[in-house]
């Protein structure tokens, strides 16, 4: 009997891709990525850096650039593919171009034999995630996009930051879009499992913060500004998938926020978005549904709308 190895396959060999490899190869989270770009010669260059960093690594590791063909006996195929952000752009502005690039690689995937967990990134997220669901039949237990994780990563940060607590003592997470109409669900968001409005109240000469509609604004921003100093988002993200790769290997039944089908849950039908999501070797296990407040429920039901009337008009490019 020969023991499997764990291999990824991705698509795209820019600033976010390259970022996960070396993330997988750092953590020991995978044995094998192979790298597939219409630009070749960045995908092998990127493969060859990995391998020079590898043997100053615990972990044995193997990268190279490849075809599609190559990750058909991969366990997890990865879509980072697509530019950076422009400046002044939001991620639904992005859509055209994620689209027709993904239209080049969607024959592809389907020729190689793949059938694996797809892991989508490029944004808009949602979008893509269930545009490539939509097209290449794909069970939608097996396809998630990283969605929220990132923007949650976020909102614990401003959280952590302002109350002077560690972020694995918080619970928060962001609904809705990966993007500008995401939502806080406060009535869920808990410091050590103490609702935090009760925190505030209790003790408010010890903890304190921004209004809840500064937060998000904060949260929402922080992209746009990542993009223009350094001009594209990548350490976040890449740690955020990682995250959902360890979930899915190590078969955690971990509760992460990230982009996965809905069909009735939060009353949301035919529609990717983020929602608290149990993640483990078959992919998606279960949606943890939150109850929200009417004012919540609003604010998650304006974000769905946005994502269904852009998935429309991604059907027609």
């Amino acid at each position: 009997m020969s023991i499997k190895t764990r291999k990824i396959g991705i698509i795209g060999a820019g600033n976010v891709g390259s970022h996960l490899a070396l993330q997988f190869a750092v953590q020991g989270l995978a044995d094998e990525v192979v790298f597939y770009d219409t630009n070749m010669d960045k995908a092998i260059g990127e493969s060859l850096d990995l391998l020079d960093a590898v043997s100053y690594q615990p972990h044995h590791f193997e990268a190279y650039a490849g075809t599609m063909d190559d990750m058909k006996d991969a366990d997890i195929l990865i879509n980072a593919s697509g530019k950076p952000r422009k400046q002044g752009q939001n991620r639904l502005d992005m859509m055209d171009g994620a689209i027709a690039t993904s239209k080049e690689f969607l024959p592809l995937i389907q020729k190689s034999g793949f059938d694996g967990i797809i892991i989508s990134i490029s944004n808009p997220c949602d979008i893509i995630a269930e545009y490539l669901q939509y097209k290449l039949d794909w069970p939608k237990k097996k396809i998630i996009g990283s969605g929220t994780a990132l923007d949650s990563a976020r909102l614990q940060m401003q959280l952590s930051t302002q109350l002077k607590v560690n972020r694995r003592s918080l619970t928060a997470y962001l609904l809705g879009e990966h993007g500008d109409s995401s939502m806080i669900p406060w009535s869920h968001v808990k410091v050590a499992g103490k609702p935090i409005d009760e925190l505030l109240k209790e003790k408010p000469e010890l903890y304190h913060m921004d209004s809840k509609e500064e937060i998000l604004k904060k949260v929402h921003e922080e992209g746009n500004i990542e993009n223009a100093k350094k001009g594209c988002t990548e350490f976040g993200v890449s740690s955020a998938t990682a995250e959902l790769v360890r979930a899915i290997y190590h078969d955690e039944h971990k509760i992460l926020p990230c982009s996965v089908y809905l069909d009735g849950e939060y009353g949301i039908h035919d529609s990717f978005a983020s929602v608290p999501v149990k993640v483990g070797k078959d992919g998606v296990e279960d949606i943890i549904e939150l109850h929200l407040t009417d004012e919540e429920n609003e604010e998650l039901q304006r974000s769905i709308k946005i994502l269904k009337e852009h998935f429309e008009r991604a059907l027609t490019l």
